[in-house]
Parts: structure tokens; C-alpha cells; sequence
């Protein structure tokens, strides 16, 4: 089975070197992500974020089959989802497979069509609950995230409760 991550989630792990993180918590699932978010890559790499590079190398590129092409081209048109979160959305939704992303409206949205979705505080919470980290070295990876990747992590009691 796969994972399917998006652009957001790639970027932020690969800025702290993290990519293997998503292995560890999945070890028995390949770490994919669709068409669309390597475009979205390609264009951020272009501008000269040299991060992508190890995204690239370490994640799988997969293409939609005509059903989930014909779902994404009716997400597209219905709703203002990036194309890299709604083809990795229709993925999921056809492939059974969970889908990450740290988008709070595109994880509700997948949630919505029966695609199980997780967030980064999600993961957080994942690898000290099952012992692959422990919740110091949890936080040194969300203070990493803050200050690499700028991200907020509002909710980092709930994460570590």
C-alpha cells in the first residue's frame, strides 16, 4: 500500500531533513505523491529551492488512472483545491490509500470523501504514541519545522498529551 503526501508536507519535512520520518511511521508503505505536486515541486525548484531535490529522489511519482482523473476533473471544476491536493485527493479516494497533508480544508475535504487524513500534528502525535520517537525528540522536530519551515504548530500540547 501507499502513502500520498502533497506539496506542503513534502516541503516541510524535506526542510529539516526529515523524509525518513514518514518511512519510519509507515514502514510498511511506499511514500508517493501525484503528477501535480511534482509539478508544483519542478516550479519550486526552479525558483531555486535546492530541499527538492532529496523530495525527488525519495518519493515516488504516480499517475492517476482514467477513474481518478474523471474524479479529479470534477473536483477541479466544483471546488478551489490546488490540482496537487485534488489529484492526490481522487488517489486516495480510489486507491484506498490514507492521504497527508497539512492543509486543514483539503484534510477535511478528503476526510468528507472517505479518504482517511492525516496533518503533521497528527504525525507528530503518531510517532511518540508509538514509540518511534520520544516526545522530546517529537518537539525538537516541531521546533524544527517552526523555524525552518515557518510552520505553526498551534496545537502542540494536544500533540504530546
Amino acid at each position: 500500500m501507499s502513502v500520498v503526501c502533497d506539496t506542503d508536507v513534502l516541503s516541510a519535512f524535506s526542510k529539516i531533513d526529515g523524509l525518513l520520518i514518514l518511512s519510519e511511521l509507515f514502514p510498511k508503505h511506499k511514500i508517493v505523491t501525484s503528477n501535480g505536486v511534482y509539478e508544483e515541486l519542478i516550479f519550486i525548484k526552479q525558483a531555486g529551492y535546492d530541499f527538492v531535490d532529496s523530495i525527488i529522489d525519495s518519493v515516488e511519482i504516480i499517475s492517476m488512472n482514467k477513474n481518478e482523473l474523471e474524479k479529479y476533473h470534477s473536483f477541479i471544476s466544483s471546488t478551489n483545491f490546488g490540482k496537487g491536493e485534488l489529484q492526490c485527493i481522487s488517489i486516495c479516494i480510489f486507491r484506498k490509500c490514507p492521504f497527508i497533508t497539512n492543509d486543514k480544508k483539503a484534510k477535511r475535504f478528503a476526510e468528507k470523501n472517505n479518504v482517511t487524513a492525516w496533518d503533521i500534528p497528527d504525525l507528530m502525535k503518531a510517532l511518540w504514541k508509538t514509540g518511534i520517537r520520544s516526545k522530546e525528540e517529537v518537539k525538537e522536530i516541531m521546533s524544527d519545522l517552526e523555524n525552518k519551515d515557518f510552520l505553526i504548530i498551534s496545537n502542540k500540547e494536544d500533540v504530546l498529551k
